[in-house]
């Protein structure tokens, strides 16, 4: 991350470098993995097995979904048992050139206790307002929740 220049304004570099044929890797500064991409397989001259940019689009969508929930729900005093997200993209043509229709994530929240599940639907609220990735794609998002309350006689944990 870049320097922050005013309250709650914040700059973020990536760097990708060609590698060969229709692969790269994407790098930043502040970050020690590295991301290797290439053009998925499902597009001419794609390559099998090979994270593309539309898993990246849809990574960031559950990432900071779910990072946003998590600092939320922390905030909030409410404990967490199980946490699992899932997204599915559709792309298809519009005005003549391929965009994510849809996009539609599926998280999957356990709760310690049933007394939090009214915190939870405020939580997933506050969650779907402020999720930075989710406010800056122009595709619909829809959200499809499932909350379960653990019951430690019921665990599949």
């Amino acid at each position: 991350m870049l320097r922050k220049t005013a309250p709650h304004h914040y700059f973020f570099k990536v760097d990708l470098n060609w590698l060969s044929g229709r692969e790269g890797i994407v790098t930043a500064k502040d970050v020690k993995d590295k991301i290797y991409v290439a053009t998925p397989a499902v597009f001419s001259g794609g390559i099998p097995d090979k994270w593309g940019p539309e898993h990246l689009l849809l990574g960031a969508l559950c990432s900071s979904f779910m990072t946003t929930f998590l600092s939320i729900a922390e905030k909030q005093g409410v404990a967490l048992v199980h946490f699992e997200l899932s997204a599915i993209g559709h792309i298809q043509p519009e005005r003549n050139h391929l965009v994510f229709a849809t996009i539609d994530v599926y998280p999957i929240i356990e709760i310690a206790a049933a007394a939090d599940r009214t915190k939870l639907a405020d939580i997933l609220i506050k969650t779907h307002q402020h999720c930075i990735v989710t406010n800056s794609i122009k595709s619909q998002v829809t959200y499809h929740e499932e909350v379960l309350v653990n019951n430690p006689l019921l665990s599949h944990h």
